[in-house]
C-alpha cells in the first residue's frame, strides 16, 4: 500500500489514479483540501459522476454494493465517496469493508475519509485488506514549526508580503487552526491592506475581521484563556449571535463538567465516552476540572440560571457584560463582589 502524505497528494494526482484512497485524521483542512483535490484530478482523467454516501448509524451497506456493481447512465467512470461517520462499526459493517478488494474495478475510484486517527484505522482488518489497491493518506495536524512553514506558503500562493512578526501573530491568533488560518489569509488577499504587512497593521486587520463560533468560545474558556476568551466573546456579539444560545452551550459545558467532577478519577474515561467527549478535547476538560470545584460549578448554574431569568424577562441593562461576567466565572473563581443572582432578587 502506498502512503502519502498530504502535502505529497498533489504530485501523485497528476499521474495515474489508485483505485482506492483512504483518508483518515482529526486535522480538517488538510482532509477537505486532500478530498477536493482527489475529485478534481478524478475529473480530469474521465471519472465525471461522484456518488457522496455517509455511513452513520442508518446506512444501508446494499447502498454502497449497489453503487460498485450498477453502471452509470450518465458517465462511464465514476467516484464514490464513502465518509465513515461513527467512531466504531459494527460487525456487519466491517464484514461489507472487508469485502471491498474484490468489487473495485477500472471504472470507479473509491474514496473512504472519516474523522478517526489513521494510526487507529490502520489497524483494522478491513484496512489491512485494502493494501495492494488503495493510497493511504494520513492526515495529522501540524506542530509548530510545521505550521509556520504551512502560513508561508500559503501566503506565497496568494501574492501577500507577510514580516515574520505578522506570520508569528497570525500563528498564535490562529492557534493550529489551518482553517480559520486560510480563512484569514483570503480575506487578506482579498482586501486592499498595505503590503508588505506587519504585525501592528495584521493585528488591526485580525481585531476587525475575526469570526468565531460558540464552540471556539468554550475551548478558550476551558483552557482558562482569559483574554482570548473575552475576545471571542466579544465577536460573538458582534456577529450577533443570540445570547441565549451562548447561555446554554455555557450551561452544558457546567453540566459536563459537574458530572466529571463528581465521577471517581477510574471511571473518567467511561465517563468522557458516554458524553461524547473525545480523546483530542479531554485535555480541555481536564485542564478545567484543576481549577473548578463542585461548589463553584453549582454558583455558576446559580448565575446561569439568573441570567435566563433576567434575559428573558427584559430585566438585563447590558447582557454583553452580563455574558462576560458569566464566562470570566467559568474561567477562574473570582470574589463574589456582584452577581446576576443579586439583580435578578433586587429587581
Amino acid at each position: 500500500m502506498q502512503k502519502l502524505y498530504a502535502n505529497q497528494l498533489p504530485q501523485h494526482l497528476a499521474g495515474a489514479l489508485a483505485p482506492c484512497y483512504l483518508l483518515f485524521g482529526d486535522e480538517p483542512l488538510q482532509k477537505l483540501e486532500a478530498i477536493d483535490a482527489i475529485r478534481a484530478a478524478a475529473k480530469q482523467k474521465g471519472f465525471a459522476e461522484r456518488i457522496s454516501l455517509t455511513a452513520d448509524t442508518q446506512f444501508d451497506w446494499n447502498e454502497l454494493n449497489n453503487e460498485l456493481q450498477a453502471m452509470s447512465l450518465f458517465a462511464e467512470k465514476r467516484l464514490i465517496e464513502l465518509e465513515l461517520a461513527q467512531q466504531k462499526l459494527s460487525t456487519a459493517a466491517n464484514e461489507q469493508l472487508k469485502a471491498l478488494p474484490q468489487q473495485l474495478h477500472q471504472d470507479i475510484i473509491l474514496l473512504i475519509h472519516g474523522d478517526r486517527s489513521h494510526s487507529e484505522v490502520s489497524k483494522l482488518a478491513w484496512f489491512k485488506q485494502l493494501q495492494n489497491q488503495a493510497v493511504q493518506v494520513p492526515v495529522y495536524p501540524l506542530d509548530e514549526r510545521q505550521s509556520m512553514q504551512w502560513l508561508k506558503e500559503r501566503a506565497r500562493q496568494l501574492q501577500l508580503q507577510l514580516s515574520s512578526d505578522a506570520l508569528t501573530l497570525l500563528q498564535q491568533h490562529c492557534a493550529g487552526n489551518l482553517l480559520a488560518a486560510r480563512q484569514e489569509l483570503e480575506k487578506l488577499a482579498l482586501s486592499n491592506i498595505d503590503q508588505p504587512l506587519d504585525a501592528a497593521s495584521l493585528s488591526q486587520f485580525l481585531a476587525d475581521h475575526s469570526n468565531f463560533t460558540v464552540f471556539q468560545l468554550v475551548d478558550a474558556i476551558l483552557q482558562g484563556q482569559t483574554h482570548d476568551a473575552l475576545h471571542k466573546l466579544q465577536r460573538l456579539c458582534q456577529q450577533d449571535v443570540e445570547p441565549v444560545i451562548i447561555a446554554w452551550q455555557l450551561q452544558k459545558e457546567v453540566l459536563q463538567l459537574r458530572q466529571l467532577q463528581q465521577s471517581e478519577q477510574h471511571n473518567l474515561n467511561n465517563l468522557f465516552k458516554t458524553l461524547a467527549i473525545w480523546p483530542k478535547r479531554q485535555p480541555l476538560y481536564q485542564q478545567a476540572l484543576k481549577r473548578l470545584s463542585i461548589n463553584w460549578l453549582d454558583y455558576l448554574l446559580q448565575e446561569l440560571a439568573a441570567f435566563d431569568r433576567l434575559y428573558k424577562g427584559g430585566r438585563l441593562s447590558n447582557t454583553d457584560v452580563a455574558l462576560a461576567h458569566l464566562v470570566t466565572l467559568f474561567i477562574q473563581p473570582v470574589p463574589k463582589a456582584f452577581s446576576l443572582q443579586q439583580q435578578a432578587g433586587y429587581d
